[in-house]
């Protein structure tokens, strides 16, 4: 009995220390990776809203840019007149100063477009040839005298009956056609596709741009 006692080995256990540092390393490198993983998860997070804070800064911002791009380049030089006449009724004092100072204003060197037009013809006609356009600017601004054929009409820039004028219908005619004259001493202000001497009411509008 004693031998058969003696024969038998005792199984082999770790010491418990040994257990205990083997769980607490396994511990923490469990916690390390969880912790890894979770510092990568905000990563990506915070970088999502960084992207997503710069979209929507650059769409804020974009147009912006746009509108002052466009504000700077887009026709600084435009000019725009329009004033209304009754009929019978000789311009006024005031007509005649608003229509000197929008020829006054016309300070460009160059104009790509003349649009001249009014409440008895809206579409009205429109001069595109830079050329023409800035030489009838000038003639406008300076008080010259010009005469221009475009677009099937007798364009001239003149006095009128004591008044600085536009028209596409010859020097000083009643013929139909487009004219400008508030500054005549008459009922001959002008008119719209239509007859230019004493016309029936109505608005007359310049543009160069």
């Amino acid at each position: 009995m004693n031998s058969t006692m003696s024969s038998s080995r005792p199984i082999a256990k770790k010491p418990p220390k040994q257990l205990e540092i083997t769980n607490i390393t396994q511990l923490t490198n469990a916690s390390t990776t969880r912790k890894s993983k979770c510092s990568i998860s905000r990563c990506m997070c915070l970088q999502l809203l960084i992207l997503l804070a710069l979209v929507a800064l650059a769409a804020l911002v974009i147009p912006i840019v746009v509108i002052v791009l466009d504000a700077t380049n887009s026709t600084p030089c435009a000019a725009s007149y329009s004033d209304t006449f009754t009929y019978l009724v000789v311009p006024t004092t005031a007509q005649c100063t608003t229509w000197q100072t929008f020829t006054s204003s016309l300070n460009c060197k160059s104009y790509s477009k003349m649009h001249i037009y009014g409440s008895n013809d809206a579409t009205g006609v429109t001069i595109t040839d830079s050329f023409l356009v800035t030489e009838l600017a000038a003639a406008l601004k300076y008080n010259g005298t010009i005469t221009i054929n475009s677009n099937g009409a007798i364009w001239s820039i003149n006095t009128c009956w004591g008044g600085f004028s536009i028209n596409s219908n010859g020097v000083c005619s009643c013929n139909a056609g487009y004219a400008i004259r508030p500054c005549v001493g008459n009922t001959y202000w002008g008119g719209i596709s239509g007859t230019t001497c004493n016309s029936q009411s109505q608005t007359l509008s310049l543009y160069f741009e």
